[in-house]
């Protein structure tokens, strides 16, 4: 299998960036796509641990029925749409598309590979 193949599956499959650094040797290649989605991760996360946690408190003191409906309605009511939200979900989307496009198109099969006769 092609290295740039292997990166890009790597890259698309596990995250954005290990590609470029364990296959490729490209570390500094691989940060550019891994720190931003890392940092865009989090702050997901974050939030949607936020919201988690707002809506089992609701639960846990009884100011939030235990209805499949309300606690639907309840978690689609909490959910933060903000700038910085789209910001973060579209900077993971870019680095994870354009990790995986690099791979393929930068990867390093262009360079012959001497085998062992």
């Amino acid at each position: 299998m092609k290295q740039s193949l292997k990166a890009a599956l790597l890259s698309g499959l596990i995250f954005p960036g290990l590609g470029q650094i364990l296959i490729l040797k490209k570390p500094t290649r691989g940060c550019i796509f891994l720190i931003p989605s890392l940092v865009s991760l989090f702050y997901i996360l974050h939030v949607a641990y936020e919201q988690a946690s707002i809506v089992a408190a609701q639960l846990a003191n009884g100011t939030l029925a235990l209805d499949v409906t309300v606690l639907a309605a309840q978690i689609a009511a909490s959910r933060v749409n903000g700038p910085t939200m789209t910001a973060a979900t579209l900077a993971c989307v870019l680095c994870w598309s354009a990790s995986i496009l690099d791979a393929i198109l930068f990867g390093n099969d262009h360079h012959p590979h001497h085998h062992p006769a």
